[in-house]
């Protein structure tokens, strides 16, 4: 997550930052869980050979909040903004029903429950977000976006170029040598929205109650999860 904004809005719980536009700076907030998937691949793709595909085929064709299985993606501790390097990641309502469909959608619900983590947190200093552009691998996946949507509330507009910091630097070296008069200018010339998808408001209301148990998993376990260690 990174918003710019036009003043520096400290909170110890993000990263504050100067972006490369003059007078603009960026409030920051990641979690370690996006190679989640790529680990689910690793370990128990079987056979697919299109795993990514699969997984989106599969995760589509679970209910929004899998049908009450929740995972918290701290696969290597945590960054923001709980910042706790002893968190761990964890399926909380596995039972003999769920599948690896279920697993793979918690996964994608688990990141965005990260990102609106993240999104509050940033509120609660008075930098709000209305819309989110997401760029990336996982911005290929509709399916994920609208996870993303339906769990932060905020539309999100795809770009049609997936090699987003490749684009960015080409755009830089634009401006310096002229080539365009500014950033606005150069964005204005390059950037294509490709699609841009908004919350379902009936998918929201079932993730509200998702996010608070989100919450109350880590609470309940942050005690726990530096006892092991062993």
């Amino acid at each position: 997550m990174s918003i710019v904004m036009d003043r520096p809005v400290k909170n110890e719980k993000l990263i504050l930052s100067c972006h490369v536009v003059k007078d603009r700076w960026i409030l920051q907030g990641g979690t370690v869980g996006g190679g989640s998937l790529n680990w689910m691949k690793r370990e128990f793709g079987g056979t697919e050979s299109d795993f990514f595909r699969y997984a989106n085929e599969a995760a589509s064709r679970i209910r929004p909040g899998s049908e009450g299985l929740v995972f918290l993606p701290y696969m290597a501790g945590e960054r923001s903004p709980i910042w706790d390097p002893d968190a761990k990641g964890v399926f909380i309502g596995l039972s003999f029903d769920k599948t690896k469909g279920h697993m793979i959608r918690a996964i994608m619900e688990g990141c965005a429950l990260s990102l609106q983590h993240n999104l509050k947190t940033a509120e609660q200093s008075g930098v709000p977000v209305h819309t989110l552009h997401s760029v990336g691998g996982a911005a290929n996946s509709e399916l994920w976006t609208q996870i993303k949507a339906d769990i932060t509330g905020k539309a999100f507009r795809i770009p049609s170029s997936d090699s987003a910091a490749t684009l960015g630097a080409a755009i830089l070296a634009g401006v310096g040598t002229g080539v365009y008069r500014d950033c606005e200018d150069a964005v204005s010339k390059t950037v294509r929205i490709q699609r841009e998808q908004t919350p379902n408001p009936t998918n929201q209301e079932v993730y509200r109650q998702v996010y608070d148990v989100y919450l109350e998993t880590y609470i309940k376990l942050r005690d726990v999860f530096p006892k092991m260690g062993w």
